[in-house]
């Protein structure tokens, strides 16, 4: 039998991620995402003026534009891998946050001013019904975890309730049409529920991952992540993170409208 000095040792070795690296990697991957789907796509392509059938006969006679659609669609499967480091990150929030309601009233903001930064960036207009951008996924995320953190306590009854709740959040972003909507819902209440055991959680996470294409990759920096922040690592404020996704989302808008003219 090993003991616990070996075990040490073997520990050691293996690579660790903070949670602020993980909040960067998601970052930088969502950017990917988005520069994929807004400054090639609408900026390159202009695929929104285009029907399928006449984006297939440009796509089908034009190698350059194959060459950028294929860029794109790559940037776009990449950054799907966030998807779940981002759900991760939104269980892991609202196990430790000292108040779920200014934790959700503070998503609710910055989903609301996100919207038209979004609508500019992936389809060209400052309004648009088509889909809502991913901070509504988030916010439906959280109003789920606090109905199942309400079912809690109650034995077998606890995973129906939640279940019933995830339920309930799934359908909520596919009515309002969320991107990565009932998806990532699904992920951040899987690893919710199991919480108390980082092993079945992270398997019930990479479960539901696997609804999308690279999702399930983000959990090889997940299953890294200690948890914690370094000592002495230069913490950014989780506002910052917010602030960030409508920044992006403007400077990738200008982006297409530039590539465009």
């Amino acid at each position: 039998m090993e003991n616990g000095n070996t075990l040490e040792r073997r520990r050691f070795w293996l690579p660790r991620v903070s949670v602020n690296t993980l909040k960067i990697a998601g970052a930088i991957l969502m950017t990917l995402y988005f520069f994929g789907a807004a400054a090639i796509q609408n900026g390159i392509l202009h695929v929104q003026r285009y029907t399928p059938e006449e984006l297939s006969g440009l796509l089908a006679g034009d190698a350059n534009a194959m060459l950028w659609a294929g860029i794109g669609s790559m940037a776009e499967i990449v950054g799907m891998i966030a998807i779940s480091i981002f759900a991760y990150l939104t269980a892991k929030g609202a196990e430790h946050t000292s108040s779920m309601g200014r934790y959700i009233l503070s998503v609710l903001a910055f989903a609301l001013i996100s919207e038209v930064p979004y609508d500019l960036a992936v389809y060209g207009r400052v309004w648009s019904w088509e889909s809502q951008n991913t901070l509504w996924s988030v916010l439906i995320a959280l109003i789920t975890l606090w109905m199942m953190r309400y079912a809690e306590g109650r034995g077998a009854v606890t995973y129906v309730l939640s279940a019933v709740a995830a339920a309930g959040g799934c359908l909520w972003a596919v009515l309002l049409n969320c991107k990565f909507g009932w998806g990532f819902v699904l992920i951040t209440a899987a690893l919710y529920l199991f919480r108390k055991n980082r092993t079945i959680s992270l398997i019930a996470g990479l479960g539901a991952s696997l609804l999308y294409l690279t999702a399930a990759m983000g959990f090889i920096l997940i299953s890294l992540c200690t948890g914690e922040y370094r000592k002495g690592e230069n913490r950014l404020s989780k506002y910052t993170y917010y602030a960030y996704y409508p920044i992006m989302l403007l400077l990738l808008a200008l982006a297409s409208f530039c590539l465009g003219r």
